[in-house]
């Protein structure tokens, strides 16, 4: 059975946009609001300011979260010695970062260096997890569970490594035919695990029962390769990205069932982070980067590099965020663990969008 589609809404999302002032534009940023920057929302034609998606949020009566701008100016920038990191160098990018959730003074990372470790701010490295000992193989995702006390770690190649915390290997095994682009553990059964791949399958596996590489669960197959599969914060639901122009919603409990669709255009580039959809922390809702793409079905003319924010159970697109000033491809979205914060990498930089920041604009 072919998975569903859900129905393009009418209505066209608000775009928040953060206000760039008149002097700083080019005359070609000078065209009308209504066709460069500006898309309406439902109701009365009006303009959006940048705090209607956490007023949004706010209506759903949370208490009011710590912002992550209030703890910089705490830190006293620009005064206070911050840590660094020394950089690998050329080629030796990071491909996947998680905090150690027992000791938030130490990371884990993956890189195409070839290794899988553990680090902390100073530079040192703690612990090696894996090394491919050549730089023709690399790793590629990791994720980390304090509750089992595991790191999976996979590489370029389609093996994916588990470990425990004390670094000893318990299994190696090649799981996919091709690059292992993601790997998530199931925030509330760690034991479920989801692997995504450019061979364009997810797989889901149970980590007590795996004997090898057919031992998965579930296949999902995708029409084109896949850049991440997201567990929902209640483990309910997995979010997947292809390198298209589809996200896709499944049922941690129907597996079986054709998952819902969500038309996005996000397609691949050789020199772009690929784009990944993820979930609010507290919410149902999917935040993913936009790049325009003039051959999908409903791109316009002028069409914006927004951050796009949907509603997980309708599809529904519910807000746009934009900023003028930084108009470039926003890959990856990561908001903090109150959900108030959004940080958005794109290249070089990283914003920061904030519920705080947002309030004094107003």
């Amino acid at each position: 059975m072919a998975p569903r589609k859900r129905p393009e809404t009418q209505k066209t999302p608000e775009v928040v946009v953060r206000p760039k002032s008149k002097r700083n534009r080019s005359p070609r940023e000078l065209e009308p609001e209504a066709k460069k920057l500006c898309l309406k929302g439902p109701g009365p034609s009006r303009r959006f300011d940048s705090g209607c998606l956490w007023a949004g949020l706010a209506s759903l009566r949370v208490p009011p979260p710590c912002s992550i701008i209030r703890a910089l100016h705490q830190h006293k920038l620009g005064t206070a010695a911050w840590p660094s990191l020394q950089q690998i160098g050329a080629g030796g990018s990071i491909t996947g970062l998680k905090f150690n959730p027992l000791n938030t003074n130490q990371f884990f990372t993956s890189s195409m260096e070839g290794t899988t470790r553990l680090q902390d701010f100073k530079g040192n490295t703690l612990r090696v997890f894996a090394s491919s000992g050549t730089c023709n193989f690399w790793f590629c995702s990791l994720d980390v569970s304090v509750k089992s006390r595991v790191v999976v770690t996979g590489d370029n190649v389609g093996n994916v490594i588990l470990l425990n915390m004390d670094g000893r290997e318990l299994w190696n095994l090649r799981m996919h035919k091709k690059k292992v682009t993601h790997v998530a553990l199931n925030p509330c059964c760690d034991w479920f695990l989801a692997t995504a791949s450019v061979d364009q399958t997810v797989k889901i596996w149970d980590l007590r029962q795996v004997r090898g590489k057919s031992s998965f669960l579930y296949s999902l197959l995708h029409r084109h390769p896949v850049n991440a599969a997201h567990f929902s914060p209640d483990g309910a639901q997995l979010l997947t990205t292809d390198q298209k122009s589809e996200i896709r919603v499944y049922s941690a409990s129907q597996w079986d069932c054709p998952p819902s669709l969500i038309p996005h255009p996000h397609r691949h580039f050789q020199h772009l982070t690929p784009i990944k959809a993820t979930w609010h922390p507290r919410y149902n809702l999917i935040v993913v980067g936009r790049y325009p793409d003039p051959n999908f079905k409903s791109c316009t003319s002028h069409e914006l590099r927004t951050i796009d924010v949907f509603d997980g159970s309708s599809g529904k697109m519910m807000y746009q965020l934009y900023d003028p000033e930084s108009s470039g491809i926003m890959s990856l979205n990561e908001f903090n663990p109150m959900g108030d914060t959004l940080a958005s990498v794109m290249g070089y930089h990283i914003l920061i969008w904030s519920q705080e920041e947002a309030g004094k604009r107003k």
